[in-house]
């Protein structure tokens, strides 16, 4: 099973690249089933003053991918240097490939 994960910015090492790439980290290898040929969710979240992961929302068809990104990223520390985030909202799109069909 692969996965991608989408962000507005790709082209530069900014600091929410940096989340972008530790969030996939996190992401990697979903143990889920999957029917369709892909599943998508868009995920809001925050950091909070420990810079841990404070997950919002997560919206997807299925209910297993909701469960997993939260299992997964839910208050996870992560390393990135983020500057004073002030109660930012994060919106990260993540597509989950089947890779039977």
């Amino acid at each position: 099973m692969s996965f991608q994960a989408f962000s507005a910015d790709k082209s530069t090492k900014s600091p929410e690249q940096q989340l972008r790439n530790e969030i996939i980290n996190l992401l990697d290898n979903p143990d889920i089933k999957i029917s369709n040929n892909e599943v998508k969710a868009n995920i809001e979240f925050t950091l909070n003053s420990k810079n841990e992961i404070v997950i919002l929302t997560v919206n997807s068809e299925t209910e297993s991918l909701e469960d997993f990104v939260k299992y997964k990223l839910n208050y996870k520390k992560v390393n990135s240097k983020m500057p004073e985030t002030n109660s930012k909202i994060f919106r990260m799109s993540l597509k989950v490939l089947n890779p039977n069909v």
